[in-house]
């Protein structure tokens, strides 16, 4: 899958966002803050490396990465 475009609105938001996590997506904020490097995640992704969305809500974008690959990705050293 590599990345994955999504235009949506602000009313969709939210459903979509539940159904992301229920898929195994973790936002970038999220793992952010728990200290892993979000721009190296998105290279990875851009090298298709890891599963990635990216929702473009209005004039915001935000991304989301699938946990397990990024888990294995943080144990490889790569992110």
């Amino acid at each position: 899958m590599a990345i994955k475009d999504v235009e949506m609105d602000r009313r969709d938001c939210v459903s979509y966002r539940k159904l992301l996590r229920r898929g195994g997506f973790l936002s970038a904020s999220y793992l952010s803050v728990n200290g892993l490097d979000v721009v190296q995640l998105k290279k990875l992704a851009r090298q298709g490396k890891i599963d990635a969305v990216r929702c473009a809500i209005g004039k915001s974008i935000r991304w989301y990465y699938r946990e397990k690959q990024v888990e294995l990705a943080h144990l490889r050293g790569e992110a």
